[in-house]
């Protein structure tokens, strides 16, 4: 069974700017796989900027969507994190 975090990270103005995406796969947090990506898409280098909460799947992909983002590109960039496993 996957196990999968969502961060949203706010940006300057407090609404939601980033998604941190990590795959709990392993023993080892430090080992996760994750990437970190605008709500338009974008993926950005992952960062320590601070997490403002952890979404449910369903919200992330909501967010990401209205921000520019695609359900496909959402499984695309998962996908991406189950072949660094």
């Amino acid at each position: 069974m996957e196990r999968w975090t969502f961060n949203m990270i706010a940006g300057p103005d407090g609404k939601e700017h980033q998604v941190r995406m990590i795959l709990r796969q392993g023993d080892d947090p430090s080992q996760y796989p994750m990437i970190q990506v605008g709500v338009d898409g974008v993926e950005v280098p992952v960062d320590d900027a601070p997490v403002d909460y952890e979404a449910p799947e369903w919200k992330a992909v909501q967010i990401f969507s209205a921000g520019g983002g695609s359900q496909d590109l959402w499984d695309e960039l998962k996908d991406q994190l189950r072949e660094r496993v």
